[in-house]
């Protein structure tokens, strides 16, 4: 979904942000890949955090569970 400040404290004050940005529905990965389910769709999507804070790293996603079952 589009970021807002309660997901993401302080992206409205980042200088590439536009109020005028379109709203994004959250939550919809599973309608644009419906394949893709499980573990599979969790790596996706920590992988998709906007914030690069909360986002999972290079290393945590070689190590996430999707690879080993």
């Amino acid at each position: 979904g589009t970021p807002i400040d309660e997901q993401w404290p302080g992206v409205s004050s980042l200088p590439d942000y536009k109020c005028s940005f379109p709203t994004w529905r959250d939550n919809i990965l599973h309608t644009v890949l419906p394949g893709v389910e499980g573990e599979a769709l969790e790596l996706i999507k920590s992988m998709l955090v906007y914030d690069p804070q909360k986002r999972i790293s290079a290393k945590g996603a070689l190590l996430h569970p999707y690879f080993f079952t």
